[in-house]
C-alpha cells in the first residue's frame, strides 16, 4: 500500500507538471506580444516554473491516500500550495529580474490558469475515482475480524478511501454488535463465500495473537488460501514487531501483510500492465488485424455459428469475465460444462488445427489489451472447473490472486490441455503458485518465449 502511495505521488506530480506546462506554451504561443526577447526567456520561465512547483509539492505534500471527505478541504490544501508556488516563484524570480522581469505578466497569466485547471483537474479526478468505486467489477470486498479502536481506523481508512479498490461489506466479531456485525468468527467461512469477501483485516494483540477466537495465525492464513482472499493483520500495539512479515505504514497505521507476492507491489503491477498494453496492441495492430478475417472465413466455411467462441471463465479475486477464443467446435450446449478430449466430436476440421496451433487463443489479447486478462498468468479456467476443483485441492483459488494470462509457467512446462486426472490439474496449480512467489518481469518474457519456441508449450498436458 505504500509502494502504490509513492506511484499516486509520482504520477500527481506528473499530471501537474504537465498541465502546467501546456498552460506555459499555450500563452507563449497564442500571446506574442509578450515579445521574448531572446529563445532563452521562455526556457528560463519554464524552468522556473516547473522547479517551483515541484519544491512546492515537496514543502506541502498532500496524503493521497487519505481523501477529505467535503469538497473544500481539498481546494483548501491545493490553495496552501499553490500559495507556496507563488512566494517560490517569487524568491526565485529576484535574481532574474534582469533576465524576465518583462516577462511578469506573462507569468502571473500561467500561475492563475494553472491554479484553475489544476482545481478543475482535482475535482473531476476525484468525481471518476468515487464513479469508478461504484461501478468497477475490480473493487475487493473486504472484511474486518475483530471490533476495536485499531479496526475502526481501518474501516474508516477504507470507506473514505476509493483510491485502495476496496470496498467495506462488514466485520466478525465474537463480542460486538451492531448493524455492520455480520456474526461471530464461527461464520468466517459461510460469510466470505456469501459475500463473496477478497481480502481479510484481523486484529493483532500486543502478544502478536489474534483478537477474535481462532486457533492461530498459520491455520487461518491456510483458510484464506483455501478460500481465495487475502489477509492482512493489524496489530493494536502500533510498537508491535512485525517479525518476518512484510508491513506498510499507512499514516499510523501499521498493516502486515503474511504472504507478499512480486505482484502485490504497484511498482510490479504497473511494470507488467505496461507490457501487456504495448504487447496486445501490437498483436491486435499486425497480427490479429489480417489473421481475424482470415480464419473468421474458414470457420464459417467450415460450420454454422459465430467466429468467436464467449465463454465465462474465473478472474482476478474470483471476478467472473468473457473469455474470447477463435471458435474450434460445433456449437453445442456442452460448451460451457464439459473440456475438449483429444478426439472429441464437437471439433471442426479447422478447430483442430486452431487448437494444435495456439491460434484460438488470438482474440484474448482484446482480453489483455481491456485488463481483464495478462499475456502471462495462470491460464482461466470454467466456472465449472472453479468450482470443482476448489473443492477438491487445497489453495486452488490462490492462482487467482493474479490476472489470468494467455501463456502460463505451467503451459510451457507441458500442464495443458485436458485435465482427465486430478493429478494433472494439482500439477498445474502448483506451477501456478510457484509462479506468483516468484514473479519477475524477465520470467514473463521467458515464458513468452518459451511459448513460441519450446515445443513443450505446444505438448498435451502430461
Amino acid at each position: 500500500m505504500k509502494a502504490r502511495e509513492n506511484e499516486l505521488h509520482f504520477i500527481s506530480v506528473l499530471s501537474d507538471l504537465f498541465i502546467l506546462n501546456v498552460t506555459i506554451l499555450f500563452y507563449a504561443i497564442m500571446y506574442i506580444n509578450f515579445r521574448f526577447e531572446e529563445r532563452t526567456d521562455i526556457y528560463i520561465t519554464m524552468i522556473l516554473l516547473n522547479f517551483s512547483w515541484v519544491m512546492a509539492y515537496v514543502f506541502v505534500r498532500k496524503k493521497i491516500l487519505y481523501f477529505e471527505t467535503a469538497s473544500r478541504q481539498r481546494i483548501f490544501r491545493l490553495g496552501k500550495r499553490v500559495f507556496a508556488f507563488v512566494i517560490i516563484v517569487s524568491i526565485l524570480t529576484i535574481p532574474l529580474i534582469n533576465v524576465i522581469g518583462h516577462l511578469w505578466l506573462y507569468v502571473l497569466l500561467c500561475i492563475l490558469t494553472f491554479a484553475g485547471l489544476k482545481v478543475s483537474a482535482n475535482l473531476t479526478f476525484f468525481r471518476l475515482i468515487k464513479l469508478r468505486y461504484k461501478r468497477s467489477d475490480a473493487i475487493r470486498r473486504t472484511l474486518i475480524i475483530g471490533q476495536n479502536e485499531t479496526m475502526r481506523k481501518v474501516k474508516k481508512m477504507i470507506k473514505e478511501n476509493p483510491i485502495l479498490n476496496m470496498r467495506y461489506v462488514g466485520t466478525l466479531s465474537d463480542h460486538g454488535k451492531g448493524k455492520s456485525i455480520l456474526g461471530t468468527c464461527a461464520a468466517f467461512e459461510e460469510v466470505v463465500k456469501n459475500k463473496d469477501i477478497h481480502v481479510v483485516f484481523v486484529a493483532l494483540d500486543s502478544n502478536d495473537n489474534l483478537v477474535e477466537s481462532f486457533n492461530n495465525k498459520e491455520d487461518l492464513l491456510s483458510l484464506c488460501n483455501r478460500l481465495g482472499v487475502r489477509l492482512l493483520y493489524v496489530p493494536i500495539n502500533e510498537r508491535m514487531e512485525s517479525g518476518n512479515y512484510n508491513e506498510d505504514n499507512l499514516d499510523g497505521l501499521v498493516v502486515i501483510n503474511p504472504q507478499r507476492y512480486p505482484l502485490d507491489l504497484s511498482e510490479n503491477q504497473i511494470k507488467k500492465r505496461m507490457f501487456d498494453l504495448i504487447f496486445s496492441t501490437l498483436v491486435l495492430l499486425f497480427i490479429m488485424s489480417w489473421l481475424y478475417p482470415i480464419i473468421g472465413i474458414l470457420i464459417k466455411l467450415s460450420s454454422k455459428g459465430p467466429v468467436l467462441f464467449t465463454q465465462q471463465r474465473t478472474g482476478i479475486n474470483k471476478n467472473v469475465f468473457n473469455c474470447y477464443k477463435f471458435r474450434s467446435m460445433r456449437p453445442n450446449e456442452e460448451a460451457d460444462k464439459k473440456q475438449a478430449t483429444g478426439n472429441d466430436p464437437r471439433i471442426t476440421r479447422i478447430g483442430k488445427f486452431l487448437r494444435k496451433t495456439n491460434l484460438d487463443e488470438f482474440p484474448q489479447f482484446i482480453n489483455v489489451f481491456k485488463g481483464e486478462m495478462s499475456v502471462v498468468g495462470p491460464r482461466p479456467h470454467m466456472l465449472a472447473h472453479t468450482e470443482k476443483y476448489s473443492a477438491l485441492i487445497d489453495e486452488y483459488l490462490v492462482r487467482h490472486y493474479v490476472k489470468p494470462g494467455i501463456t502460463g509457467w505451467a503451459q510451457v512446462n507441458g500442464y495443458r490441455g485436458e485435465t482427465d486426472e486430478l493429478w494433472k490439474m494439482e500439477k498445474r496449480v502448483e506451477y501456478d503458485k510457484e509462479y506468483l512467489v516468484n514473479w519477475s518481469f524477465e520470467k514473463d518474457l521467458v515464458i513468452v518465449w518459451k511459448t513460441v519456441f519450446d515445443l513443450k508449450a505446444f505438448m498435451n498436458a502430461r
